[in-house]
């Protein structure tokens, strides 16, 4: 019996999440873990709610000399007076994200406590260790974002 030969590109849609660095299914939980800007100033650890929605909060981020530690810091901006005595550590600042397939989760907002501001957030997974956040006010290109790294 003839042995049967399989051909090159035969192969490829197996081996293309090896290529392209994502290995395993493609389900919306690989963005959680624990991430870092790439400043290197600021640790969110995202989460899935139990409403399979994704979350994240501050854990960790850097205070210069002289000022007050990462437990001192408050939410003072935050437009609500009841929220401003709550600390910065442990505050969700990522909320309400759904995946919405190929890398990306959206819907979401993303509050920034140095302004108090909540801005409408969209997150895609560049890599398997990098994410971008764009956090935007009512159109995607009127926004900002910030690069992750995933923390080992």
């Amino acid at each position: 019996m003839k042995k049967q030969k399989i051909p090159g590109w035969f192969l490829l849609p197996a081996l293309l999440p090896l290529l392209t660095g994502i290995s395993g299914p493609m389900s919306p939980n690989r963005i959680v873990g624990v991430w870092e800007s790439a400043d290197k100033d600021l640790r969110i650890e995202m989460h899935e709610d139990k409403d399979h929605r994704f979350s994240g909060q501050m854990i960790w981020f850097y205070c210069p000399p002289g000022t007050p530690t990462m437990e001192q810091c408050l939410d003072s901006e935050n437009p609500d007076p009841a929220l401003r005595s709550r600390s910065w550590l442990g505050l969700r600042v990522v909320e309400n994200l759904t995946y919405q397939g190929e890398n990306k989760w959206g819907g979401g907002k993303v509050y920034d406590p140095n302004t108090g501001h909540t801005f409408d957030t969209e997150v895609r997974l560049v890599k398997p260790d990098q994410l971008s956040v764009r956090g935007y006010w009512k159109f995607v290109w009127l926004g900002r974002s910030l690069q992750f790294r995933r923390v080992q």
